[in-house]
């Protein structure tokens, strides 16, 4: 009987870990709680959310996405929100003596790094700038 609890333990992890789906780039939607959502601003900027597990893999959404509006790396980003919420759960639980009660508990969620994306880059100047003359050369202190 021991032997059987031992296995149904080990198996226990690696059967709840086959339940769990990689994370994926992609818009954030019924499907997804990570990924990103953007939106077109006036101005022609974008704003753009990028939630993520981690501050790393939001920061690469947040690029990836950045990449694929611009056509490219050259854009300008302005992050204005990099959290991670606390979000509170809450349910029933039962136990063997036939009663139980209520919980709520706080956990972590995703990493959300929102920002305003402007493509393009800084104009180039369209002239060398003036070169700059050397300062005139300091007369030797006298020697005695």
């Amino acid at each position: 009987m021991r032997r059987s609890a031992a296995s149904l333990a080990l198996l226990a992890p690696l059967a709840l870990a086959g339940c769990i789906t990689p994370v994926t780039y992609g818009a954030i939607g019924a499907d997804s709680a990570y990924g990103y959502r953007d939106r077109q601003n006036a101005d022609g900027s974008y704003t753009l959310l990028a939630v993520a597990p981690s501050a790393p893999m939001a920061h690469q959404f947040w690029d990836q996405r950045a990449q694929e509006l611009c056509g490219g790396t050259n854009f300008h980003k302005n992050i204005f929100r990099a959290e991670i919420p606390v979000v509170t759960y809450t349910g029933y639980v039962s136990n063997a003596y036939g009663g139980g009660g209520s919980y709520s508990e706080d956990r972590y969620g995703g990493f959300y790094l929102e920002g305003y994306l402007r493509c393009g880059g800084e104009e180039a100047p369209t002239t060398e700038p003036a070169a700059v003359d050397a300062p005139p050369a300091q007369p030797a202190p006298p020697t005695h």
